[in-house]
């Protein structure tokens, strides 16, 4: 079984990392190539294991949008202080800039190759449907289907604008193009308001299919036992399951902002919050636990499990900094990390703040979710891409944005994650206006490292991204398209 899943990586990672230029320019050969692997459910698998390996590039989930690039963007380390570093110009919002261009183009081209991948499994999925069973039918398209819409979401995020719904000056603009086949013709670009009728189409499909998902506990174990012999459907928090889809689905809704969107937020976040730990998908972290799980991968909807983990944050995470040398170095200040967490009140407590840092060379504080993974065998290699506190969380902002906020309903939520993080001490009496003050401040505390805040501030259109003296507008949280892309007449 370890070689087959091995079989399976290998061909995934040669199909993940094949160009889009690969894809279209298509020969007999590839044709025939194509059609000899989509003749089976393993080939079908491995196109979808793939697409998670594509996930794992260094430009995209890997490094740059996760714990590294747009955690620097977002003020949550000190500054770097040599430009010898890449983020260093990322840092600085540098994107025309030779460093930030290659950032520029490479989230794109990455980002729309995992895209085409999907596509072209979405493609012949329905062309071979009659040589798969149902449940990998379902199950595989499902996944699918969210991959393509997480992927196009954050494209979205990226080099489009946020506070959609506190805005009307892009009412007329379009976003970024939300690809769905394969063609070498380009495809053409929507408004928003159409874009996010496009993910949620997708996402709202996928939820359909993946009702049939093992982690919904609709039918017993046993139903999935023959298509189940190699363990392709275990693990099934390393994927987009049907909790992590739900969440997403209400992610989107948030960023598009309307009241009604809101409400439809409301109900998928409690609907995770209701059924996601009680079926057993995810468990709170506790202050035991975290100390050999700084990831806390218990509490994962949908992760990443990539290679080399520790290697390729080594740089970034340490104990000894020496200035001269440690060009990439991520700590925060002892001033700001001791703001951040309320040391001197609630945060004694609160084990984030006792167990989740190591005090480096500098006087500062190293996160240690990524720094402890060479010798931690539960963690290593794992990347989050949702946990459940940020449904609890988007639970709460949903009742504070209501004509008649809900503030008792808000503070609940989030003094559920303070609890189980240590915190004895309740938000009570809050305005819904303290209620979201502080609600930000626990985004603050949660996810350091997860490629969050970035998309928060733009989000909710915070003028204001800590160490940054300036006013944060559209030229810092809207990433230029690439060159070529203008070229070829995209508006942006």
């Amino acid at each position: 079984m370890k070689n087959y899943i091995k079989i399976l990586l290998i061909l995934s990672l040669v199909l993940s990392f094949t160009s889009c230029k690969d894809w279209l320019d298509v020969t007999p050969p590839s044709q025939i190539r194509e059609e000899a692997q989509f003749n089976s459910v393993e080939g079908f698998q491995q196109a979808l294991i793939g697409c998670y390996i594509g996930l794992t590039d260094d430009l995209l989930y890997g490094r740059t949008l996760t714990w590294s690039t747009l955690e620097v963007m977002a003020g949550q380390f000190e500054p770097l202080q040599a430009s010898t570093s890449n983020d260093y110009y990322m840092q600085a919002y540098n994107y025309t800039s030779s460093i930030g261009n290659k950032y520029v183009e490479g989230i794109w081209s990455k980002a729309y190759n995992v895209i085409a991948n999907a596509n072209n499994a979405l493609k012949y999925i329905e062309l071979n449907k009659d040589k798969i069973d149902n449940i990998n039918y379902s199950i595989i398209k499902g996944e699918l289907l969210a991959i393509r819409a997480f992927v196009h979401f954050d494209l979205m995020r990226i080099y489009g604008y946020g506070n959609l719904g506190g805005r009307t000056d892009i009412a007329g603009k379009k976003t970024v193009p939300y690809v769905t086949t394969l063609s070498k013709d380009m495809t053409p670009q929507l408004s928003y308001s159409q874009t996010i009728a496009l993910l949620v189409k997708d996402l709202e499909e996928a939820i359909t299919l993946l009702e049939i998902d093992p982690v919904t506990k609709i039918q017993e174990e046993s139903f999935y036992t023959e298509v189940n012999i190699d363990g392709f459907f275990n693990n099934r928090q390393q994927r987009f399951n049907y909790y992590a889809v739900n969440l997403l689905l209400a992610r989107v809704y948030m960023w598009e902002g309307s009241s009604a969107s809101i409400t439809k937020a409301e109900i998928l976040a409690n609907k995770v919050v209701a059924e996601a730990a009680e079926k057993g998908l995810v468990t709170f972290a506790n202050s035991n636990s975290v100390s050999e799980d700084p990831i806390m991968r218990s509490e994962h909807l949908a992760s990443l499990n990539t290679q080399n983990l520790n290697a390729r944050s080594a740089d970034y995470f340490k104990i000894d900094i020496v200035d001269a040398g440690d060009v990439k170095a991520q700590y925060i200040s002892s001033n700001r990390f001791l703001s951040i967490y309320e040391a001197e009140t609630v945060g004694n407590t609160d084990y984030r703040f006792t167990k989740q840092y190591i005090v480096n060379s500098k006087s500062g504080y190293t996160p240690l979710k990524y720094y402890g993974t060479a010798s931690n065998n539960v963690t290593k290699n794992y990347i989050p891409l949702i946990r459940i506190p940020e449904a609890f969380y988007i639970a709460a902002e949903c009742y504070l944005k209501k004509s008649t906020p809900q503030v008792e309903s808000a503070e609940l939520m989030i003094n559920y994650v303070r609890q189980r993080r240590g915190i004895s001490t309740d938000l009570t009496g809050l305005t819904a206006e303290s209620a979201m003050n502080e609600l930000i401040k626990e985004y603050k505390k949660e996810f350091f490292c997860e490629g969050v805040m970035f998309f928060l501030y733009k989000r909710l259109g915070f003028e204001n991204i800590p160490g940054y003296n300036d006013t944060a507008d559209d030229d810092i949280y809207v990433l230029p398209y690439p060159a070529t892309e203008i070229m070829m007449g995209r508006e942006q």
